[in-house]
């Protein structure tokens, strides 16, 4: 078992959580939580009760408790609707109850529950979305068109799980567009279940995943971009460097190393990455993360690329959009708040409008021929 820091513990309990973590400065974890499902009242009210990492797991499975309950009401009188919001609800309390679970047996717990009630979201989603192994565990939206659709695959971070896209799945739907969603290995379901920790050359993974999305007659094999977030990005541009079948790549606060994450980012980032890893050493974890580095392949990318980041960002500094941008050149757009924090939750609305935009243009106007996986 490995518990945090105890100045991370000490602040928890003499500031409580709402300070020590949903309002920190460069990465405050409430915006991330409104994003994943939480009730605004729900979320600043527990984060304000919150005082130690035992309390922080009773309070969010407490609330997902509740909004199972209720979701479950609603699936028995055959309210889709009300069942879906408040099964994502419950989905992501269980999430946020997990980040701070230092007891392996009662992560994997957690877990469970998480991905049962994810399951029941899916079944009753419109459109529905499908579980699939391709072969990662992967969650995909097929918008009701006749015509193949555009697709988008989506990359979580350090700490990202696919059961937290459901929004982001049901407005690509809106869109006419496919939506993925996936756990890459040291991620969801492959860590908590199958101890498969992080690997360098994910991208293998994620190529695999297109192998099958290509053959399937709803997705237009020549219109598939990726984008990630945070850790996520880093990893879309590794897919984005080794498989040409990709027609864009959007990055949001992305590294291109994630060593220099682990060294800067604050707690239970650190923590979590070690767990990705596989190992409890800080040296160990050090030496591994040397082999996570993109911008050797960063060269390799040949299309176009958008990167959305925060100059106050405190867990990937603004230096990291760098290197993209020396190697690609006018194939890279950026965009960069000024008082933008992590993954830019304090200008969501916007970043959003304009990733969206990017992602019309490019479906539009960047149909390439597919070819085979170098």
């Amino acid at each position: 078992m490995s518990h945090f820091p105890l100045p991370f513990r000490l602040a928890l309990r003499g500031l409580g959580a709402l300070k020590v973590l949903g309002l920190r400065q460069g990465e405050p974890l409430l915006p991330r939580l409104l994003f994943m499902g939480a009730d605004p009242g729900e979320a600043v009210d527990a984060l304000r009760r919150i005082r130690s990492t035992s309390g922080w797991v009773h309070e969010w499975t407490t609330l997902s408790d509740r909004h199972e309950e209720l979701g479950r009401l609603a699936v028995d009188r055959g309210d889709s609707v009300g069942a879906v919001e408040s099964l994502t609800r419950a989905v992501a309390y269980l999430r946020v109850a997990e980040y701070l679970e230092v007891d392996e047996p009662a992560r994997r717990l957690l877990w469970s529950r998480l991905v049962a009630v994810a399951g029941l979201v899916a079944e009753h989603s419109t459109p529905q979305v499908m579980r699939r192994e391709m072969p990662v565990p992967t969650f995909l939206s097929l918008p009701p068109t006749e015509e193949p659709a555009p697709c988008v695959l989506t990359l979580g971070g350090v700490d990202g799980v696919k059961e937290e896209f459901f929004a982001l799945l049901a407005a690509y739907a809106d869109r006419g567009w496919a939506g993925v969603a996936l756990d890459l290995p040291g991620q969801g379901e492959l860590r908590r279940f199958g101890g498969v920790p992080w690997r360098a050359d994910a991208e293998t993974v994620v190529s695999a995943v297109i192998d099958e999305l290509v053959t399937m007659p709803e997705i237009d094999p020549r219109r598939i971009i990726v984008v990630g977030g945070s850790a996520g990005g880093y990893f879309a541009l590794r897919v984005a460097a080794t498989d040409h079948r990709i027609a864009g790549c959007a990055v949001i606060s992305a590294p291109v190393r994630l060593l220099d994450v682990y060294e800067s980012a604050p707690e239970p980032i650190p923590r979590t990455i070690r767990y990705n890893l596989g190992t409890e050493s800080d040296k160990t974890a050090r030496q591994a993360l040397r082999a996570f580095d993109a911008v050797p392949m960063l060269g390799d990318i040949d299309c176009p690329v958008l990167q959305v980041h925060g100059r106050q960002d405190g867990t990937v500094p603004i230096s990291q959009i760098a290197p993209v941008q020396a190697a690609l050149g006018k194939r890279a757009s950026v965009v960069v708040y000024p008082a933008g924090d992590h993954m830019c939750f304090n200008h969501r609305p916007v970043w959003e409008a304009a990733l969206r935009g990017w992602l019309t243009e490019q479906f539009a106007h960047q149909c390439r021929t597919p070819c085979s996986n170098p």
